[in-house]
């Protein structure tokens, strides 16, 4: 199966402690989904980046997904089968 990076708009918040959570994104159709929880973080592998970027592994409506963010870029990506 191949993957392709889909760069979203994303909500994040940075905590006083240190650290930054997403919170909310815009999908490619424009509609807002709140991300209800924030699962874990590491550094992971893309299938779709030659950088290592973070893997946040949150929780969508119940569902399980996995958000990429790459620090050098300052941006955040999901990956979709096509």
């Amino acid at each position: 199966m191949e993957y392709q990076k889909v760069c979203l708009e994303v909500y994040a918040k940075f905590l006083k402690e240190g650290g930054l959570r997403p919170v909310e994104f815009l999908w490619t159709d424009g509609v807002r989904y709140k991300i209800e929880r924030v699962k874990f973080i590491e550094n992971a592998p893309s299938r779709v980046s030659s950088i290592l970027p973070v893997r946040y592994t949150v929780v969508i409506e119940g569902k399980e997904k996995y958000f990429y963010f790459e620090p050098e870029e300052m941006r955040w990506f999901v990956e979709v089968a096509v």
